[in-house]
């Protein structure tokens, strides 16, 4: 079953680096995966699930409508974007991985592309803290710390380095 985007590929390529002319098939796989390894576990999957349903069945309204909008869709943007940042010049095929280097242009130097991704993880992680701060002013029953599956957490960090 195809897992439904909480940020359409469109969007990400009107609002971020990533171009128009960059294949949707190049970089959606990493929305999915943003949706699973941050999103769930920053909301647990209580809230998660609720979240899930009411988007597919477009009935989010209220804390739930705030929350995606302000919240989830941001940071699944930027995390994104920083995710395929990171794996774009790369491409794995049955000779092997492969860097792509087009005519007529310099490749990036790994740290140039560590220290755009980790630009765009800093967005992720502003908004992660914004909903840390929302959530404890809003009681939503689903968000639980502690259940059954994955518990929601105050500690993720999308960035590296000090924080005060």
């Amino acid at each position: 079953m195809a897992i439904k985007l909480f940020i359409s590929p469109q969007v990400i390529q009107q609002t971020t680096i990533l171009g128009g002319n960059v294949d949707i098939d190049k970089f959606q796989f990493c929305i999915e995966s943003v949706q699973n390894t941050v999103i769930e576990p920053l909301l647990g999957s209580e809230l998660y699930d609720k979240v899930v349903l009411d988007y597919k069945n477009d009935t989010l309204a209220g804390l739930y409508l705030t929350l995606f909008n302000d919240f989830v869709q941001p940071i699944t943007k930027f995390e994104s974007t920083a995710e395929y940042i990171k794996i774009a010049p790369y491409k794995v095929a049955n000779g092997g991985v492969f860097k792509h280097s087009p005519e007529n242009a310099v490749v990036v130097e790994k740290d140039e592309v560590e220290s755009l991704a980790q630009m765009y993880r800093s967005n992720a992680q502003t908004y992660v803290l914004r909903f840390n701060k929302w959530i404890g002013l809003n009681n939503i029953t689903e968000y639980k710390t502690s259940q059954d599956e994955v518990n929601a957490s105050k500690d993720i960090s999308l960035t590296a380095g000090w924080f005060l």
